[in-house]
């Protein structure tokens, strides 16, 4: 997990999320960042190309509702997540059939 460890990674496929996308950074096996409106961390898992995410958990702060959209959307992407690859600058997180869900970059 060495090359996802280190500065914060961002979302940039999300134009709505913006201007304060959600992050992730990953240290020990686990996973912390910013959701969209909330902190969030989970438990993380990699084997190979092979990644996974636990439950997450949150803060529960309540904020406007395109935050709120931005957060459900990200979470979403964290429970369908199966794999990840850098590919340059980017990190992609992809489904068990390979199928893009988001791309991050530190």
């Amino acid at each position: 997990m060495s090359e996802l460890s280190g500065p914060e990674w961002r979302r940039i496929d999300d134009e709505e999320a913006n201007p304060h996308p959600p992050t992730i950074t990953f240290e020990d096996g686990r996973a912390s960042g910013y959701a969209g409106c909330n902190r969030w961390f989970a438990n993380v898992t990699r084997a190979g190309d092979a990644l996974s995410f636990g439950q997450a958990g949150a803060t529960r702060m309540a904020c406007a509702e395109s935050s709120m959209a931005a957060e459900q959307r990200f979470f979403a992407v964290i429970d369908a997540t199966r794999a990840a690859r850098i590919v340059g600058e980017e990190l992609i997180l992809t489904d068990e059939s390979g199928a893009e869900l988001a791309r991050f970059r530190r």
